[in-house]
């Protein structure tokens, strides 16, 4: 195989692009403008504190909560605006 396919790096980062199904915190009843907010502002967190956990999974929820006093002022943003479509959505 090459070394890009078996870069950890570059499995990571595909990893980390996959949390914009779920993020890391609700479901997918959040538009796509919110997800895609996440991706941009959230991969390189998600990289450095949470990439051990896969990116669909409650682990990667918890471990954004735990560092949410680390995380960067756009992805706390992103997360604010995702958890408020979120509830919207379930409103509706």
């Amino acid at each position: 195989m090459s070394e890009l396919v078996e870069s950890p790096m570059i499995v990571r980062t595909a990893l980390a692009l996959m949390i914009t199904t779920s993020a890391a915190l609700a479901g997918p009843a959040a538009p796509v403008a919110d997800r895609d907010a996440l991706r941009q502002h959230c991969t390189g967190d998600y990289l450095s504190y949470c990439g051990e956990f896969a990116p669909d999974s409650a682990e990667v929820r918890a471990c954004f909560k735990q560092n949410k006093a680390k995380l960067s002022p756009n992805c706390q943003a992103a997360i604010t605006s995702y958890n408020k479509a979120q509830k919207r959505a379930d409103l509706h």
